[in-house]
């Protein structure tokens, strides 16, 4: 399995840490191929890839892909995740004859991100996949119905060669009822109803909007708190400019990067999840949510919808209406029986939909299929 880099806190690198264990458990031998491991996957074997150059960003991604080339041999499969790598799998097929299997994660439009570099990136990534489809890919695992839509309508990528396997989630990591006193006092949120972001704040992600919604939330739930976690990666949302009276700045806690171990926590903390994306091709952070028995509030599109069930587990409101958005944060802050409906459900549908060991076996029937096809 390839991807370059194993970035901290990535709902992909989460995607290659639970699959592969599952694979590994049911008798697979997997090798990680990376050239930066910032996030542990253990028990995963991993090999950091050392070449030179291995710095420059976009040249490193020849040096890495030619490195690849000359070390991988003895496998069966190649399974690449996101882009570069699957130009590395197309190399390795060439060379070596094996099916290569590409994971399709999606990428955020590039009109969403503000730092001229990124914007450059995505462009790189889009066209690159693009091509790349085309030139050695033995089958594409999309993680939602979405994004094979877009694989369909605009890399036109031949629908038969598509499999859609959704992301799961760690039931036992992510669960209902935890005990959160401690977390809840060192926020200072003890006796406060809570708001929880959890995610990158990268521009696209919408933390924006819902700091636009907490000033309509705070007129009417005075009391409310807005835990904003997570880092920034390659850009940043301008959150200051939202941050303009101080009964804002006092309903608002950013805690930065997280520990894995602290996660869960602060899902069973707050009282709902809000998760204001503007582009998801899956949504990992409102199923775990969900998980944990808590509703979401989001916007309708991408493949949200499919993660969650608006009316059922959660409020989806139009895309950049924070008015709405708001108003769906009142009312479930409001109607503690709504909550407690939304939550159950959300369990249940989590249970029964996204489930990592379900995920793997899909996996292994497209790794079968392959195997056939190739003899």
């Amino acid at each position: 399995m390839i991807r370059t880099t194993l970035h901290r806190g990535s709902g992909q690198v989460v995607h290659i840490r639970e699959l592969s264990k599952r694979l590994l458990r049911k008798g697979f031998n997997i090798t990680v191929f990376t050239f930066k491991e910032d996030e542990d996957i253990s028990p995963v074997e991993v090999e950091t890839v050392k070449f030179k150059g291995s710095n420059i960003p976009f040249i490193r991604n020849f040096g890495f892909t030619a490195k690849c080339g000359m070390l991988i041999k003895s496998f069966d499969l190649i399974h690449t995740q996101y882009h570069p790598a699957i130009i590395t799998g197309n190399l390795v097929h060439a060379l070596r004859g094996l099916p290569h299997i590409f994971t399709f994660h999606g990428y955020a439009p590039i009109r969403s991100w503000r730092n001229p570099a990124q914007k450059l990136k995505m462009l790189d990534h889009t066209l690159g996949t693009l091509f790349a489809l085309r030139s050695g890919v033995t089958r594409v695992i999309a993680v939602s119905h979405y994004l094979k839509r877009v694989l369909m309508k605009r890399y036109r990528f031949d629908e038969s060669r598509i499999s859609v396997i959704h992301n799961g989630v760690d039931l036992e990591m992510f669960k209902p009822r935890m005990d959160v006193e401690n977390l809840r006092e060192r926020y200072g949120i003890s006796d406060s109803p809570s708001v929880l972001y959890l995610g990158r704040m990268d521009p696209y992600k919408g933390v924006e909007y819902l700091l636009r919604a907490a000033h309509i939330v705070v007129e009417h739930i005075p009391k409310v708190k807005f835990i904003i976690a997570g880092g920034s990666r390659f850009d940043r949302s301008n959150v200051q400019d939202y941050l303009t009276s101080s009964k804002i700045r006092r309903s608002t806690i950013f805690t930065g990067y997280l520990p894995r171990s602290e996660i869960p926590l602060l899902y069973s903390a707050c009282e709902v999840f809000c998760y204001p994306s503007m582009w998801e091709g899956f949504g990992l952070t409102p199923a775990e949510a969900q998980a944990s028995a808590k509703p979401v509030v989001a916007f309708n599109h991408c493949a949200i919808p499919e993660v969650v069930k608006h009316g059922e587990t959660g409020i989806l409101v139009n895309p950049g209406d924070y008015k709405k958005l708001a108003d769906a944060i009142v009312r479930l802050l409001s109607d503690p029986d709504l909550r407690r409906r939304m939550g159950e459900e959300g369990r249940r549908r989590v249970e029964k939909l996204f489930n990592w060991d379900e995920a793997a076996d899909k996996t292994i029937e497209v790794y079968r299929q392959v195997a056939e096809s190739r003899r």
